[in-house]
Parts: C-alpha cells; structure tokens; sequence
C-alpha cells in the first residue's frame, strides 16, 4: 500500500552577501534533500511555486508564517 508523501519543504541554512538564500529542499523524504542557493526573489517564487513548507533552522522553533522574518543573517554568514 503506498504512503502520502509529506508536502516539499525548505530549510534555510545561510545567506550569502546578504544577496542570497541557501537552502535544503526536499520533497517525499525530509531525510534526502538538495542544497540550493537562490535570490531572496526567486527563493520567494520558488517557495509559492513549489508550496514548499517552511521548516525551523536546526534547533530552533518553529519559523513564522511571513517570510519576511527569515531573512536575519545565521550565526554563519560568508
């Protein structure tokens, strides 16, 4: 019998040069993802495009709906 996938999520992991979002996606399987790095605007696109869930950088609570309040710089920015 198959199993409902769960729904596409994201994970930010850093942002870049305060230019872009790097980001773990995942789609089926939260235990295999792609790491990606986007434009703050196609990061956007891409999250409403894919429907993609927010999740909560490791350790932390969970993220608030608006997406404005992700983009404070990580404890490791390059």
């Amino acid at each position: 019998m198959p199993t409902a996938l769960s729904p596409p999520t994201v994970r930010i992991t850093g942002i870049r040069r305060n230019r872009f979002v790097e980001f773990d996606y995942s789609v089926g399987d939260r235990d295999l993802s792609v790491e990606l790095i986007m434009p703050f605007a196609a990061f956007d696109e891409f999250c409403r495009r894919e429907r993609a869930v927010m999740l909560p950088p490791e350790g932390e609570a969970p993220m608030p709906e608006r997406l404005a309040g992700l983009y404070r710089a990580p404890e490791r920015q390059t």
